[in-house]
């Protein structure tokens, strides 16, 4: 079994959304014209190629789960996009097929880096090519005190050497490589969840997944929804999603925000 195999039911609908208007922004920023060809890397469930399917000419998954790769056939055949698939890692990719785009969403921490530099240097086009490092995130602010609570839920019971991986800085991990940053984009979006998207989300995080908590998924679950439980009104909670992208390529230029 695969470290995202339990996850699969919860990925997609679960985590934090990128809204429409971050690929709407994103896509004018790097100049799309429609005609392009896209690869996501890690793609799980597909949702950056799906929602950058409408400004580029071609999308293609990649991802070493077959659930993950499973889920994505599906959400494109509901989404009515054309979506190829492969099974498999970055790191073993044989193809000398050229990219236009390529973006990683929550999979930069599980990558090989140096090999996956030397892949990303074989397939991204030439001058136009560009990286996408993308991410979408509960913001805490005022009004949405309740991601404390929830984060330090979660952090008790992913405490762990192995943790520090998830605090990877994106321009840290292509220091030293051809790729140079060009820009930085972001999109926030005010949302409405509830107690129990919060703790499906959860469930959707490779260490917090039912196949990690195992048995104690339950006391797992009833920890969370007490710690949210303060923050709920009208049976929901205020969230606020931050959609960002880091814009990667070869020129040593800098786009306009």
């Amino acid at each position: 079994m695969g470290r995202f195999a339990s996850t699969v039911e919860f990925y997609a609908r679960y985590r934090e959304p990128y809204p429409p208007k971050f690929f709407k922004k994103v896509a004018e920023q790097i100049a799309l014209r429609g005609d392009e060809s896209l690869l996501d890397v890690g793609c799980g469930p597909g949702l950056l190629a799906i929602g950058f399917a409408p400004f580029v000419g071609r999308c293609t998954g990649l991802d070493p789960e077959t659930g993950m790769i499973a889920a994505a056939k599906i959400a494109a055949a509901e989404a009515g996009v054309e979506f190829s698939l492969i099974h498999g890692r970055i790191e073993e990719l044989p193809t000398t097929q050229a990219y236009d785009v390529i973006t990683i969403g929550r999979a930069l921490h599980w990558l090989e880096r140096d090999a996956t530099l030397a892949v990303l240097e074989r397939i991204l086009a030439p001058d136009s090519g560009r990286i996408l490092i993308c991410r979408a995130t509960s913001a805490e602010t005022p009004e949405t005190a309740w991601v404390k609570s929830y984060r330090e839920v979660r952090r008790a019971w992913t405490a762990g050497p192995e943790e520090r991986r998830y605090g990877i800085d994106e321009k840290e991990w292509f220091t030293g490589s051809c790729f140079r940053v060009l820009g930085e984009t972001s999109v926030a979006e005010r949302r409405q969840v509830t107690i129990a998207d919060l703790i499906a989300r959860a469930l959707s995080k490779s260490n917090t997944s039912p196949e990690i908590l195992a048995e104690g998924q339950a006391r797992f679950e009833a920890e969370i929804a007490a710690a949210l439980e303060p923050f709920v009104r009208d049976g929901v909670l205020v969230e606020q999603v931050v959609a960002r992208a880091t814009m990667f390529g070869y020129l040593a230029h800098t786009m306009t925000p």
